[in-house]
């Protein structure tokens, strides 16, 4: 996967954001409806969402490389080969995402794929570096301490947006934090982003050039550097905590998942390293209890604080979010 380098974080008062065209914001709404339709299995009418957002913006690929994959999921194969194609004549270059892409189905194991995909790489790696996100810190509206303020990085998860985050980002302001979205160091299309599916160490490198940048220069305090993340973001939040609880003081995990995940099964707490406070958040409806059992035992044995929660239902952040987040405050700055 092509790396690239991060871009500056800035105060979101010096953010200039990029406003999309009003037929990209169209469209990318009607895009968002027709994921939603698809992961409902409700394919006749995500397919009609996908042909409306592919309609309002004629440059937009992306709208017919997700209609070739509500195909493929439909079992209409033809129709998704013919998508696809589409959405390679549109200029499509999300090679992130076609190349892990499991909806894809029979598209991926024809004979020109690969050559396709080699394609998708080349565009990707023009255009992407455009595409790199740029990290946008909150800082709270408290006098600033002697030793600095405490920061607290968020990731978001797969293929969503650091954008996504900026209230979060002022919920934890208001805690008292220096608080920073960040961006996934796997720009995909749009504004939208993937963690290193290989390694968190490339997330670790996004993050301690944060931590390190003139912008925060007396600003932090080094030694209450925290993240949280959701989801893919979540188990790179713990991956890199746990590799340098040196540097980071604690780790907020909401609902941890993705390609990495196994490792999370053998976690390596070693309190030479350094100490951190884990939080450990799921919904009931996940099977994430028993790592969180094991996450708690392995804390124990290295001294490491750790506090687990649950919430009802699923893949999600808690529906009274903002009610526990200033006890999950106080845990991690005690």
């Amino acid at each position: 996967m092509p790396r690239f380098e991060p871009k500056p974080v800035v105060w979101l008062n010096n953010w200039q954001p990029a406003e999309p065209t009003a037929s990209r914001s169209e469209a990318e709404q009607l895009l968002q409806k027709g994921d939603a339709l698809k992961m409902l299995g409700m394919y006749d009418a995500a397919e009609a969402m996908y042909v409306r957002s592919a309609n309002t913006d004629l440059d937009f690929a992306f709208p017919m490389y997700q209609l070739a994959c509500n195909y493929e999921l439909a079992g209409s194969h033809d129709q998704a080969y013919e998508a696809f194609q589409q959405a390679m004549q549109r200029g499509f270059d999300d090679f992130p995402t076609a190349l892990y892409d499991d909806e894809l189905g029979k598209i991926r194991r024809r004979s020109d794929f690969n050559d396709t995909l080699a394609t998708i790489r080349t565009r990707y790696i023009i255009v992407a570096s455009e595409h790199v996100g740029q990290p946008i810190a909150v800082r709270p509206e408290t006098d600033k301490p002697p030793e600095g303020w405490p920061m607290i990085m968020l990731l978001h998860g797969y293929g969503d947006s650091h954008l996504n985050y900026l209230d979060e980002a002022r919920l934890w302001a208001k805690q008292g934090f220096v608080a920073v979205v960040v961006p996934g160091s796997v720009p995909t299309h749009g504004s939208y982003y993937q963690w290193s599916h290989d390694s968190s160490e490339p997330t670790h490198e996004d993050l301690q050039a944060i931590v390190n940048s003139s912008l925060l220069d007396g600003v932090i305090d080094l030694s209450r550097v925290y993240l949280l993340g959701f989801s893919q973001g979540a188990l790179h939040a713990m991956l890199v905590t746990q590799d340098h609880p040196d540097l980071y003081a604690g780790c907020v995990s909401l609902s941890p998942g993705g390609s990495l995940v196994t490792q999370l099964t053998r976690p390596s707490l070693d309190p030479e390293k350094g100490t951190a406070r884990f939080v450990l958040i799921h919904g009931d409806e996940e099977p994430h209890a028993p790592l969180v059992n094991l996450w708690a035992r392995e804390c124990e044995k290295a001294k490491w604080m750790f506090e687990g929660q649950t919430h009802p239902g699923g893949h999600h952040f808690p529906d009274d979010w903002d009610q526990r987040v200033p006890a999950i405050a106080t845990f991690l700055l005690k």
